[in-house]
C-alpha cells in the first residue's frame, strides 16, 4: 500500500468515551466501533509525514460484534483496525460504490496478510455498504 515506514497510534476505549469522541469529532450522539483521525491531512502532515494518526477503537462495541457474529475478538479488532487505516489512508466507503468496493478490496488485502480468509468478514461488507 506504499506506507512501509509509517507510524500509526492505537487507543482502545470504552463505549462512553467512544460516544464522547464521536460526539466531539463527528456530531454523532452515539458510540461506533471504529474512529480514525488522520495526520497525513493538514499541517501535521508536512511535519511528521510518517505518522498516519490515531485509530480509536471501542472495546466494548468490538465484544459485542464478535457475540453477534461469533468471530473470534480478535478477529473483529484486526477487522476494525484494518478498517481504520483504511480510513487513515483517504479511502471513504460512504464516498460511493466505486470507493466502497475499493475500501473492501483493501480491508480483504489487509485482513489476509494478517491470516484471515477472504469470505470471513462479508457479512461486514454487507452492512458497511448500506
Amino acid at each position: 500500500m506504499g506506507y512501509t515506514e509509517s507510524e500509526l497510534s492505537v487507543l482502545i476505549v470504552d463505549d462512553d468515551e467512544m460516544a464522547r469522541l464521536n460526539q466531539q469529532y463527528r456530531q454523532i450522539s452515539h458510540t461506533t466501533d471504529v474512529l480514525s483521525f488522520p495526520m497525513l491531512e493538514g499541517e501535521c502532515g508536512e511535519i511528521a509525514p510518517e505518522m498516519l494518526g490515531d485509530v480509536v477503537i471501542s472495546a466494548q462495541t468490538a465484544k459485542a460484534i464478535s457475540e453477534q457474529t461469533g468471530a473470534a475478538l480478535g478477529s473483529i479488532l484486526d477487522l476494525l483496525l484494518s478498517h481504520g487505516i483504511l480510513h487513515l489512508l483517504g479511502l471513504n466507503h460512504e464516498a460511493g460504490p466505486a470507493e466502497a468496493e475499493e475500501m473492501k478490496l483493501k480491508t480483504e488485502e489487509l485482513l489476509e496478510m494478517l491470516g484471515h480468509c477472504g469470505d470471513e468478514f462479508e457479512w461486514f461488507f454487507d452492512v458497511d455498504q448500506e
